[in-house]
């Protein structure tokens, strides 16, 4: 990993420092000083000026599709509801080939990787339909990315309850033995959600790993399991492991039935994944005026100090025609739907895509000394304007390592080597 030292730079998140410009020595892929004025003894280190341009951890996205990416015109969802979406990737999981996944996933992370993500987290369908096709293709981009970004994958059953789910566990457990870093789950699609919590529970203390459940992904109070998922998390030892994606219902709910489901979820040190973009798509579709957000309560959730983090969740496909894989403007869309807005919750909307998305991934990501040099560099100067201007990503580093430049230093190379 080569060494680099950036000048100049101007740090994003305030609480790393001040307003002023400093320099940033990268060595062995880690941040190893930051000073106003480095002296670097070895002269043949390269360096990049900045000129007082912001800088920040690099993006981490911890909830998205790769495996269904994409995909908007091959099967319609005319009603646009979740319920019409999940019958049309039914249908797709049936006929698509590894090789389209390959293709169609490896082009959606090169653009979050053009947008400044350096980490990401991908749920992939694991069913009868599709079998372990989306699996082995993710693998294979995991693989080939490698040296461009860090990839996660977690393994998304559709059933799983009954003899009905008997070959969605057999599916599961080879996906987990075949490379699968997380168990998900859907409790909206079992009969007994309260049953589907307890098999993931028992199939994570089987294998080891963290789970990552999309939960509550309804407006109604009706479909409300978070408080379940919390106290087995208790129950479980398995406080800091789990993720909870969507939780819209905790918005359905009333207040004081919301304060005593979010202190449980703090205590049970569960993240939260909001995913405004795929949430405010496809919600509220039966009310009538006024139409409900479709999003949780991200502001509550924050002041009882849960780690909640903004994902992009659907890029172009059946649950989202639109979508997108820049974080920047999720946050930005996020702050529009939540109402932050404020100085203090405009650095939050900066955190929930980099450090607060970390911490939910068991992940390290900052602007200290000692930190990844995991660094995106943006061709603006002024903090307040970021989510405004959503300014172009002018350099993204890994590991130290220059992996984009919108000026045209080498990508096309690098992704050559990387395949």
């Amino acid at each position: 990993m080569a060494d680099l030292l950036l000048r100049q730079a101007r740090l994003a998140l305030e609480q790393v420092a001040g307003p002023d410009p400093v320099d940033i020595l990268i060595r062995s892929g880690l941040i190893a000083a930051l000073a106003p004025s480095l002296t670097v003894a070895e002269m043949d280190i390269p360096s990049l000026d900045l000129g007082g341009r912001l800088v920040l951890p690099g993006l981490v996205e911890g909830h998205i599709h790769l495996d269904k990416a994409l995909t908007r015109d091959r099967v319609l969802n005319r009603s646009g509801t979740l319920a019409e979406a999940i019958r049309c990737n039914l249908t797709l999981s049936s006929k698509v080939s590894e090789e389209d996944i390959v293709e169609r996933a490896t082009a959606t992370a090169l653009w979050a990787l053009r947008c400044g993500t350096t980490m990401l987290r991908t749920h992939v369908n694991v069913d009868p339909q599709i079998e372990l096709r989306g699996l082995h293709a993710l693998l294979r981009v995991r693989e080939r990315l490698r040296p461009l970004l860090d990839i996660e994958i977690v393994a998304l059953p559709n059933r799983l309850l009954g003899e009905q789910g008997r070959r969605g566990r057999e599916l599961l457990a080879a996906a987990l033995e075949e490379g699968a870093d997380a168990i998900g789950g859907t409790p909206l699609v079992e009969e007994d959600q309260r049953g589907l919590i307890d098999e993931v529970f028992r199939l994570a203390r089987r294998y080891g790993c963290p789970l990552d459940l999309h939960i509550d992904e309804s407006e109604s109070p009706a479909d409300f399991v978070l408080p379940y998922l919390a106290e087995r998390t208790l129950q479980e030892g398995y406080e800091g492991r789990v993720v909870a994606g969507h939780c819209c219902s905790l918005a359905a709910v009333d207040d004081a039935t919301a304060a005593r489901t979010i202190e449980l979820v703090a205590r049970a040190r569960i993240a939260v994944a909001t995913l405004p973009a795929t949430n405010l798509y496809l919600q509220g579709r039966r009310d009538r005026q006024p139409i409900r957000r479709g999003i949780t309560r991200v502001k509550e959730l924050l002041a009882a100090g849960v780690t909640v983090f903004c994902g992009s969740d659907n890029i172009k496909d059946m649950f989202n025609p639109f979508g997108s894989p820049d974080l920047l403007q999720m946050a930005q869309l996020l702050g529009y739907v939540a109402q932050m807005g404020s100085p203090e919750e405009q650095r939050w909307l900066l955190e929930s895509i980099t450090t607060q998305a970390a911490t939910a991934l068991g992940r390290q990501a900052g602007l200290g000394v000692g930190e990844p040099a995991d660094l995106v560099v943006l061709d603006c100067q002024r903090r307040e304007d970021i989510l405004s201007d959503l300014p172009a990503r002018l350099y993204v580093i890994k590991r130290g390592r220059i992996v984009w430049s919108a000026l045209g230093t080498g990508f096309d190379a690098l992704v050559q080597e990387a395949r």
